[in-house]
């Protein structure tokens, strides 16, 4: 994974479909132990538009690859996940 430059950790992001309420499969060694950073939820629409989803989701705590969404149906749109892996 990338590390930007100037920042201390490896960072990594990915765009997934958006889905009902609960877990959501995450490309990218997205693991337990790291920091989610933001999730915003895009819908399509001219302009496509984004909301900060991020106190609605986690990491899941045992399995690696994987959000929960505990709150918001985001079925039709996509999700835009950043976090920082733990090293």
């Amino acid at each position: 994974m990338p590390t930007i430059s100037g920042f201390s950790k490896p960072v990594g992001c990915a765009l997934i479909p958006g889905g009902p309420v609960g877990e959501h499969a995450v490309p990218g060694a997205l693991g337990p132990d790291d920091t989610l950073l933001s999730v915003e939820h895009i819908t399509d629409g001219t302009p496509p538009t984004r909301v900060d989803r991020t106190a609605e989701f986690s990491i899941h705590a045992t399995k690696g690859g994987v959000v929960i969404n505990t709150t918001t149906d985001t079925t039709g749109g996509f999700l835009h996940v950043l976090w920082a892996r733990s090293e």
